[in-house]
């Protein structure tokens, strides 16, 4: 039998692609040398499917069932799974205000009104999470489609998967950042294949969010990729009391030549983070193990 048999999954969810790897049971990592895991399940979204919720469903079902397959699974016990997913299949929003006295499900409806007036979100079409920063002041907040949340349920079901956990990329890379420190404007730029976001930050505080779709061949253009950060700043700047010449960038994701942001920003650094070698989706399924 396995020993990989009832360990809960790790699950990443790209735009083009989609991961299934198994995490390593907690008693074995009581040994001095535990195993590796086996190679992770990777199963491309058809390129007609590419950015659409049939796409990922479809390769959700093969790389479950794949998966599955390889570790003797039978069906008479469920495993569980983690799921982080590409920020491309959701929405997100920095909102300010006093949030101190409010309950959460105020906070909530001020979430759906935001997102009603911002993209056109119908309420009842999303489930809304957000986050509280410290002060009270500000919330980070995420929507994510109830279709979509709902065929991820239904086919990790049918596989005999129990979902524990859905997260997102940015708010789950926001929480490992490190290094970011002082006082004065930050932009944290998350660069992928398909999407830029900038979040802005004072006093390691997160205050604004700017994101920007990105076509094929924009992400290895560093000057354009610097123009684009330089436009989000300026989106943004009625957010934050800085300039942007005096503005930190804080490079993440896709490897970009730092030298077309001199002259745009005061400085500009790449703080450590997983290994690029890896697929985005490859890198959600590592951070969700």
């Amino acid at each position: 039998m396995s020993p990989w048999l009832n360990s809960p999954l790790a699950i990443g969810i790209g735009t083009r692609e989609l991961v299934v790897g198994a995490t390593t049971p907690r008693w074995m990592r009581l040994y001095r040398k535990p195993l590796a895991p086996p190679e992770p399940v990777s199963v491309a979204i058809a390129d007609e499917q590419c950015f659409t919720g049939a796409g990922l469903l479809g390769a959700l079902n093969i790389a479950l069932t794949t998966e599955l397959a390889q570790t003797g699974q039978k069906g008479a016990s469920k495993r569980g799974a983690r799921i982080v997913l590409d920020d491309f299949w959701a929405s997100h929003a920095i909102l300010r205000g006093d949030f101190r006295a409010l309950r959460a499900r105020e906070i909530e409806e001020v979430v759906l009104a935001h997102f009603a007036d911002l993209y056109g979100i119908e309420s009842a079409s999303v489930l809304v999470r957000f986050s509280v920063q410290r002060g009270g002041h500000t919330v980070f907040a995420s929507a994510l489609s109830r279709t979509l949340l709902d065929g991820i349920d239904a086919a990790s079901a049918a596989a005999g998967v129990d979902i524990r956990c859905i997260r997102l990329g940015l708010p789950e890379m926001l929480n490992r950042v490190k290094g970011v420190e002082g006082a004065g404007a930050a932009m944290l730029l998350f660069v992928t294949d398909t999407l830029m976001q900038a979040v802005m930050t004072e006093e390691d505080r997160w205050v604004a969010y700017d994101a920007q779709r990105l076509f094929p061949g924009d992400a290895s253009d560093a000057a354009r990729i610097a123009a684009c950060a330089e436009q989000a700043f300026e989106r943004l700047a009625s957010r934050t009391s800085g300039k942007r010449e005096d503005c930190r960038v804080y490079l993440f994701g896709v490897e970009i030549d730092p030298s077309p942001f001199e002259g745009r920003f005061a400085a500009t650094q790449w703080p450590a983070q997983p290994a690029l070698d890896a697929s985005v989706a490859h890198r959600l399924m590592e951070a969700a193990r």
